[in-house]
């Protein structure tokens, strides 16, 4: 990697190197347009918040199913090339590591990427109707977790589900 802050142009290229093809580059592609649209929403810097959500799963398959050092890698990684809010909501965004951070662009990256699960797993049309109506408790399945991690974190930022769901619409789907 180059000195500087990283670009998204950069970043793009560092997920094609990472993910490759795969459904997580997918996935990481739409977590990030997810973080724009949320800071644009927030009035954050949604240039930032676009890389931190490319670049939140660089780690993925390096560390091979060891999901408690799962964004930690990847921060180290990018240490020096995002500043250190940024660096952080990559480490803490998977709940495994046993990192926290209540900052808001942490609080969005665990939103958007619970989101883009949820969307994946239950498919647009029903992540859009629950979203609507307010509530996704019965379409999370087993991953009970993503209701505090998708509503939980919405709640926080004062950002509800209808509108999580208005800026769904806009999207497209994943892959």
């Amino acid at each position: 990697m180059s000195a500087g802050r990283l670009g998204l142009a950069e970043a793009e290229q560092l997920v094609a190197e990472r993910l490759g093809a795969s459904p997580r580059a997918a996935h990481s592609r739409f977590v990030g347009l997810l973080m724009q649209c949320l800071a644009t929403e927030l009035g954050a810097d949604a240039g930032l918040w676009r890389i931190v959500g490319l670049a939140h799963d660089l780690d993925y398959f390096a560390v091979d199913g060891d999901w408690r050092g799962h964004g930690v890698l990847a921060a180290e990684w990018l240490k020096g090339r995002l500043p250190d809010e940024a660096l952080m909501a990559i480490a803490a965004h998977d709940h495994r590591t046993g990192l926290e951070s209540a900052a808001p662009i942490a609080e969005c990256l665990r939103l958007a990427d619970g989101l883009a699960v949820l969307d994946e797993d239950a498919g647009r049309d029903r992540t859009l109707a629950a979203l609507a109506g307010g509530s996704i408790a019965d379409i999370v399945g087993h991953r009970r977790f993503l209701i505090e991690i998708i509503a939980g974190n919405a709640a926080r930022r004062g950002v509800e589900l209808a509108r999580l769901g208005r800026l769904l619409t806009g999207l497209p789907r994943q892959g």
